[in-house]
């Protein structure tokens, strides 16, 4: 198979803005991603990390060099674009000034021996991967909240000082945002490490707003309405719901970064992060063209639909794009508009029935 790769380039000495050079490739499926940027060197010179263990973003998803390109391919297929683990840190190509990650480690420091220090550098992956960091940069990380897990199973008589510390934290552990959809092949140990700490803290607090139920989603209907012509975004769509919407005739939008989480387990404790994520996906969606937003849960329906104020005022912008519950879709689809308006009296942004 022949690769179409878009790489990164840029150099803070000459260069105002980063670009992207197109490279074709027709590796071995054996090779690795470091095998790839090997190759593309060997005809254009750029500044990279020659190591196994370096981090690369591929399509948004951070991994090692050491990552096989048979997986790569299997989950992106033959377009892919290779990125530095933080753009807006980059100095040479995808060599990046490591500062911010390394003055966060200060924190915990006084607790730390050798082994301890080295075991927070192998954490780098977590912490350029947090989605948090675009909203907060100094965010502590989720490196520094494994360290303090470390930390507190090998010395456990520190457990306090620790948690006193992460507490004092302006942008503590609250702005956490779950990793397992920008990590290729994440461990979930890891997410479930970092809850734990977020628990003790009293961080994590059931999502228990009152929310309109739209009910069970039937998806044995009769489909009298296809959406023809209709540009769909859909936020978190579950693959078991692949052959439903494959019966429409909609152009469903393939956008970045739509499987973001929103921290609804910490929205109680610190909302503005989770209207940040929300205006991040909605002008995403915006601004490529969809007609409206299609939601599966209710939660998520009350956050960017009842919300639309505050994600509007956290992005200086406004939104005028309508939700659509997965059911009021469903009840459009199959003539029931009468059941789909009950619903529409409480939409911000009310959606037009043509």
């Amino acid at each position: 198979m022949k690769l179409e790769i878009s790489l990164f380039r840029f150099d803070k000495d000459s260069d105002y803005l980063p670009y992207y050079t197109k490279h074709f490739l027709t590796p071995k499926r054996e090779e690795t991603l470091l095998d790839v940027l090997k190759e593309i060197s060997k005809n254009q010179e750029f500044s990279f990390l020659d190591c196994k263990n370096a981090i690369f973003v591929v399509n948004n998803k951070y991994m090692l060099a050491s990552t096989s390109l048979e997986s790569i391919i299997k989950d992106f297929n033959k377009d892919i674009k290779i990125e530095p683990i933080s753009i807006k840190r980059a100095y040479k190509d995808f060599l990046i000034n490591e500062d911010d990650f390394y003055s966060k480690f200060k924190i915990l420091e006084e607790f730390c021996s050798l082994e301890d220090k080295d075991f927070y550098a192998k954490q780098k992956i977590f912490y350029y991967a947090s989605n948090s960091l675009n909203y907060k940069d100094k965010y502590i990380g989720d490196a520094l909240i494994l360290l303090a897990s470390r930390l507190i199973d090998t010395k456990p008589n520190q457990k306090d000082n620790i948690f006193k510390i992460l507490k004092e934290q302006k942008y503590g552990a609250s702005f956490h945002t779950n990793l397992e959809n920008r990590i290729l092949n994440f461990d979930s140990e890891v997410e479930n490490k970092i809850k734990s700490i977020q628990k003790e803290l009293g961080f994590i607090k059931k999502f228990n707003q009152k929310t309109i139920d739209f009910g069970v989603i039937e998806e044995n209907i009769e489909i009298k309405h296809k959406f023809k012509n209709f540009n769909i975004a859909c936020f978190s769509k579950d693959n078991k719901y692949e052959k439903l919407l494959g019966k429409f005739e909609a152009n469903f939008l393939v956008l970045e970064n739509f499987d973001l989480d929103l921290a609804k387990d910490s929205y109680f404790v610190n909302p503005s992060l989770t209207y940040f994520i929300a205006s991040q996906i909605l002008l995403n969606a915006f601004d490529n063209g969809a007609d409206f937003l299609l939601v599966f849960d209710n939660e998520d329906f009350f956050i960017f639909n009842n919300k639309l104020k505050e994600i509007e005022k956290i992005s200086n912008r406004e939104i005028p794009l309508p939700i659509i519950h997965i059911n009021e879709f469903l009840n459009l689809a199959s003539s029931n508009f009468e059941e789909a308006k009950k619903s529409f009296k409480i939409h911000k942004i009310k959606p037009r029935i043509i």
